[in-house]
């Protein structure tokens, strides 16, 4: 379990990072975390007052099992439809990414208990071997 703070989702991401080192997901496996992470903080009670958490949940298989349950409220998390906010847009596109590059991606819980955002991912499958970032966020 983690603070519901900024600083706190870098550490998760370094912690997934640690995790993985070596392996051909670990760039992957990283972003996801940090995605999920910083949705949690942002978009949820997680990141509010200070008092706020979120967990992380990591297995190392294949596929590769990344989750991340925050504290609930402001509405459900949602993959966004393709093209959402321009090719500029700020935010709206973190779940769209993972979407994308996930085996499986689900949600559950409730805004009063809180989500749990979840992905597989494939273990062999690198970062850079996937399109441009700006093609992956459209």
């Amino acid at each position: 379990m983690y603070a519901g703070r900024a600083d706190q989702v870098q550490a998760a991401r370094t912690f997934a990072e640690a995790l993985f080192a070596g392996m051909p997901c670990v760039d992957v496996v990283a972003l996801a975390v940090g995605e999920l992470a910083a949705n949690a903080v942002r978009h949820t009670r997680s990141g509010e007052g200070g008092v706020g958490w979120f967990g992380l949940e990591v297995v190392c298989d294949n596929p590769v099992y990344i989750a991340v349950t925050d504290m609930g409220g402001h509405g459900i998390p949602t993959v966004l439809p393709e093209g959402y906010g321009g090719t500029y847009g700020e935010s709206g596109r973190g779940l769209r990414m993972l979407y994308e590059l996930a085996l499986m991606f689900g949600v559950h819980g409730n805004s009063t208990l809180g989500h749990t955002v979840w992905v597989d991912l494939d273990l062999n499958r690198k970062l850079e071997a996937l399109q441009a970032p700006a093609q992956l966020a459209s």
